[in-house]
């Protein structure tokens, strides 16, 4: 029996939803930000003062890649982070 008026059946095409990837995003940011500082803290740029403040506050290099790469990768991280929930309510 064909369906009457009442029993209509309707087809729509329907795209997935595309949403960001927020562990790529993060991911990604973190990466960049620790590059980023371990550049920063290699190539000296922010390094002013006196000669004293420098003796008193002297980090090896290595450390100073370390902490200052970590600081670019949370900061970095968090504002991608951002930006992927600004790209997913976007829609």
């Amino acid at each position: 029996m064909p369906p009457g008026p009442c029993c209509r059946r309707t087809v729509r095409t329907v795209s997935p939803r595309r949403s960001p990837s927020f562990t790529r995003f993060i991911g990604t940011g973190a990466v960049l930000g620790f590059l980023l500082g371990g550049l920063i803290s290699v190539t000296h740029v922010f390094e002013g003062g006196s000669a004293d403040d420098r003796l008193r506050y002297h980090y090896t290099d290595t450390q100073a890649v370390l902490y200052v790469g970590l600081l670019g990768a949370v900061i970095l991280g968090l504002a991608a982070a951002v930006l992927a929930v600004l790209l997913d309510r976007r829609d």
